[in-house]
């Protein structure tokens, strides 16, 4: 699973690269990822925290029936397409709503671009539906890595359109290509291609499904399925989803405020797939593979198990991410200088690096909702949800008086700052479900990491600044990045062994084997 996140990752970032290139992080830049945003934000207001919360504990129950569940799952799959399909018709018809929703400032020429390009990207909820119930459908069976991989193939798709975009279209200079100028091609080679692009990523789930024996049949007798204990856990998954979308919205609304050259929407975009890749490669692998094991104990109310899982994955989320928030400050600006070159390190970097200060308590919050999940309990993460929005939209809305330059830095602490508080406070909830939760042996590895991070990072430091004294531009982050990141890594790994942090031996050692094997070839 990590192998495929990497990957598809690794892609990603070089699908934002490229999309710098060819329309900078200007206007256009801003109107793209806002339309570009919008049907991931309603895929995950209507059916994304709901297909997480009820999918995998609902389709592993069923798996006991007679037929292996698969009447269950044919039912719980057609109701939800259907309705996936609904949706995406009406909101491809409400796009020129939902795009002014989101961008309250656009008229004219901003407000028609941004609606086309809505238009073409809005299909792409049915497709980002269709990814996440085939997805959780093979969790739920024990295959992992396909729904892992192929997120890789959408980005290559449009890594493919960004690259005949930059081919045929002229290059613009550091605001991008202005409002007026977009024809058709530069519009469908943008838009196009990454609709598509997600379209191929759902609908190649379809061959491990059919490799594992599952064969899809459409099933409209919902009636006396037994869903009522889905909807409810729905219901609930529905609320926290809608709070966090008001909060998203209104953290857009705030960005689109900025005028053109300060970092903005388009500057937060880069910076949150930055901070997302350490969570995806490990964190997200963790629990994507803990949820089915826990939905399981839970079925069967053996709380230790649950909580043995629980401080295991804590555990091992932390040999990432706690490295990569003091990575952060020593090789942020370089990373951010490398992969979307000079002139976008302050925009895109300090973004990154305030979102960064909160990766931990991000995986813990991830973490403790999939327990109460595997509990079919989703009231718990809506009440955590409302403390998170809340804190998130106060120090949002106190960013509008901050100097534009900073207005990214105070967003981004406000996303670290809830997250704190949500998993705090989510953790404690949770130990009354399910008794005590024992974490010296956390705290123990949370410290020994911290300080092998420190170490690493102190010696690192004087590395980077000497390489940019002597290179600068993107030849010179490329290799203050690659110098640092390499000794970074290696006086990490060094310190977290020499102080018996065997966790590391758990993440590293499935990669040292692969290696092994394929150097005996």
């Amino acid at each position: 699973m990590a192998s495929g996140t990497l990957v598809s990752r690794v892609l990603g970032m070089l699908r934002a690269s490229l999309q710098v290139a060819a329309i900078s992080t200007g206007l256009s830049a801003n109107i793209w990822s806002t339309a570009n945003t919008l049907p991931n934000i309603i895929y995950l207001l209507l059916a994304g925290g709901v297909i997480n919360a009820v999918l995998v504990p609902q389709i592993t129950k069923s798996l006991k029936h007679a037929d292996g569940g698969k009447a269950y799952t044919d039912r719980l799959l057609t109701l939800a397409m259907s309705l996936l399909i609904i949706v995406t018709v009406v909101f491809v018809v409400c796009a020129p709503l939902i795009y002014h929703l989101y961008d309250h400032q656009a008229s004219g020429d901003r407000l028609e671009l941004g609606t086309t390009f809505a238009l073409i990207c809005l299909p792409q909820i049915l497709f980002y539906g269709i990814y996440a119930l085939f997805g959780q459908v093979l969790n739920a069976r024990g295959q992992f890595g396909w729904f892992m991989w192929s997120p890789a193939l959408a980005n290559v798709i449009a890594i493919a359109g960004l690259v005949a975009f930059l081919v045929t279209v002229p290059n613009y200079g550091d605001d991008g290509p202005p409002v007026g100028v977009w024809d058709t091609k530069m519009i469908w080679l943008l838009a196009g291609s990454a609709t598509i692009g997600i379209m191929v990523q759902a609908l190649c789930l379809v061959i491990p499904l059919w490799r594992g024996g599952y064969r899809y049949t459409p099933d409209f007798k919902w009636r006396g399925v037994g869903l009522g204990s889905a909807s409810k856990v729905a219901l609930w998954a529905f609320a926290a989803v809608i709070l966090q979308q008001l909060g998203l919205l209104l953290t857009t609304n705030v960005l689109n405020t900025q005028p053109n050259g300060e970092p903005g929407k388009a500057a937060q975009e880069p910076a949150f797939l930055l901070f997302m890749l350490p969570h995806s490669l490990v964190t997200v692998s963790l629990v994507t593979a803990l949820f089915t094991a826990m939905a399981r104990a839970a079925n069967v109310r053996n709380h230790a198990l649950v909580r043995r899982d629980l401080r295991h994955g804590l555990r091992l989320t932390a040999v990432a991410t706690v490295p990569c928030t003091v990575g952060a400050f020593i090789l942020g600006f370089p990373l951010v200088g490398a992969l979307f070159g000079s002139g976008k390190e302050w925009a895109i970097g300090s973004f990154m690096v305030a979102m960064m200060l909160g990766l931990a308590p991000f995986g813990l919050c991830v973490l403790v909702q999939r327990v109460f999940y595997a509990y079919e309990d989703a009231k718990t993460p809506f009440k955590m949800q409302l403390v998170c929005t809340a804190i998130a939209a106060v120090i949002t809305l106190g960013c509008l008086f901050l100097p534009n330059k900073y207005m990214g830095v105070g967003i981004g602490l406000s996303l670290t700052i809830s997250n704190l508080v949500q998993g705090v406070i989510g953790f404690r909830w949770l130990q009354g479900k399910v008794g005590r939760i024992m974490i010296q042996d956390v705290v123990q590895t949370y410290v020994r990491l911290f300080v092998a991070a420190l170490i690493a990072g102190v010696v690192t430091l004087p590395l980077v600044l000497g390489v940019e004294l002597v290179s600068s531009g993107r030849i010179g982050a490329i290799a203050a990045l690659v110098l640092g990141g390499s000794l970074f890594l290696v006086i990490y790994v060094f310190f977290g062994r020499r102080f018996h942090v065997r966790e590391i031996e758990d993440l590293v050692a499935p990669v040292t084997r692969r290696v092994g094997r394929l150097a005996r070839r």
